[in-house]
C-alpha cells in the first residue's frame, strides 16, 4: 500500500505533499494546483484550489495500480469536508477512530473531525475514482456568513460554528440530481484561466447551497422528501421495464409510485428528467407505440389490440392514435396489411 501523509492545510500544500509522495512535480494555473499520477502508480490527476471565502475544492480523478491511503495529519483544526463520490466507492475514517465509512458511488458524506484529529481516505487499487471534496474552513467562512448562518438547520449551524472542532460530525446520503449536473462539469474551462477560477468558485458555492437544502430534506420522512436522489433514477428505469411488460394493467401514478417506493412528486420529477415526459405521457406513448406492432397482426382485431395495451375506450384510443400518427387505427392497419 502507498501511504501519503499530508500535514498542511492550504490546498496548494496538500497537492505539494501528494506530489512529493508520488515523486512527481506539481503545476499551478491561476491558483489551481494539480499533479498527474505517475505511470508506475496509476493514471489520472488530483487538483486543488482555495477561495477567499473559506471554501476550497479537491478533485480526485484517478485510478491506482496499488492501494493508496492519504492521511490528513496536520496538527490543527481540519476543514469540514463534503465528500462526493461520482465514481468509487471511497473509504473514510477519522484519524483517531477505527470505524471505516464506505462512501458508495453517488453518495455524499459530510465529515468533520474532533479537535485536531485528521481524516484518512483509502483508494482501492484498480478502481476508477472521481471524487470531489468541498473543503470548508469554518473560521474564514464565518467571517463572510456569520449572520446568515443563523438560518441554517440546527445540526449544520452547530457544525459551522464549531470553529474549534469540539465535536465530531458524520452524515451521509445519496446526493440529488443537482449535484450530478454540477459534479459532471468540474473539468470545464481548463484552458480559460480567469473563467475557470470564478467558475470553480461558483460551483463550490452551488454545492454548498444545495447541500444545505438536501440536508434539511434528508431529515424528513421518505414520503415528504422533495429532492430526487441519483440512486432513485434506477428505480424509475426498472419501472419503465415493468410498464412495458404490464402494459394491459392499471398504470396510474399512484400504483406506479407505490411500486417504485417514491412519492408521486418525486416519481414525476424522475420521469421528466429521464424521459422528458410525465408518467401519464410516458405510459400513453408506450401504449401507442406497442399498438403499432399489434395492429400489424392479422389475427387480432382492433378491439383486441385496445384491450391488450390497456385502454378501456376504443374511441379514446382512436382519438389519440390519430392525433399522434395522423391516421386512424383502422386505416393504419389496412395499409400495413396490404403492404
Amino acid at each position: 500500500m502507498k501511504i501519503c501523509k499530508v500535514n498542511s492545510l492550504p490546498l496548494k500544500e496538500v497537492i505539494k505533499s501528494l506530489a512529493d509522495c508520488f515523486s512527481v512535480d506539481y503545476s499551478e494555473n491561476c491558483g489551481e494546483y494539480f499533479l498527474s499520477v505517475p505511470p508506475d502508480l496509476g493514471k489520472g490527476q488530483i487538483r486543488g484550489v482555495n477561495f477567499n471565502n473559506g471554501l476550497g475544492i479537491i478533485i480526485y480523478q484517478c485510478e491506482f495500480l496499488r492501494d493508496v491511503r492519504i492521511d490528513f495529519t496536520v496538527d490543527d483544526v481540519h476543514p469540514v469536508k463534503y465528500i462526493y463520490t461520482v465514481k468509487g466507492p471511497i473509504e473514510h475514517r477519522f484519524g483517531n477512530e477505527d470505524i471505516v465509512h464506505r462512501i458508495e458511488q453517488y453518495k455524499c458524506a459530510i465529515v468533520a473531525s474532533k479537535s485536531k484529529n485528521g481524516h484518512i481516505l483509502f483508494f482501492q487499487k484498480n478502481t476508477s475514482f472521481e471524487v470531489v471534496s468541498l473543503e470548508i474552513d469554518r473560521s474564514k467562512f464565518l467571517k463572510s456568513a456569520d449572520c446568515e448562518i443563523n438560518d441554517v438547520a440546527g445540526d449544520l449551524k452547530k457544525l459551522y460554528q464549531d470553529v474549534k472542532a469540539k465535536d465530531v460530525f458524520y452524515h451521509e446520503g445519496f446526493y440529488g440530481l443537482e449535484f450530478k449536473n454540477l459534479l459532471s462539469n468540474m473539468s470545464r474551462y481548463e484552458n480559460q484561466k480567469l473563467i475557470r477560477k470564478f467558475y470553480l468558485e461558483s460551483i463550490g458555492l452551488q454545492i454548498f447551497v444545495n447541500q444545505l437544502l438536501q440536508f434539511e430534506d434528508d431529515l424528513l420522512n421518505d414520503s415528504d422528501r422533495t429532492i430526487l436522489r441519483v440512486n432513485e433514477l434506477n428505480r424509475v428505469e426498472e419501472l419503465s421495464t415493468y410498464i412495458l411488460e404490464n402494459i394491459d394493467k392499471e398504470l396510474s401514478v399512484a400504483s406506479l409510485s407505490t411500486l417504485a417506493g417514491l412519492n408521486p412528486n418525486k416519481l414525476q420529477l424522475a420521469f421528466k428528467y429521464i424521459f422528458s415526459k410525465t408518467v401519464n405521457e410516458y405510459v400513453t406513448t408506450t401504449r401507442l407505440e406497442m399498438s403499432l406492432k399489434l395492429l400489424e397482426d392479422k389475427n387480432l382485431n382492433v378491439s383486441e389490440v385496445v384491450l391488450r395495451i390497456g385502454f378501456k375506450s376504443y374511441s379514446y384510443f382512436s382519438k389519440i392514435f390519430k392525433q399522434k400518427y395522423m391516421v386512424s387505427p383502422s386505416t393504419y392497419r389496412e395499409l400495413k396489411l396490404k403492404s
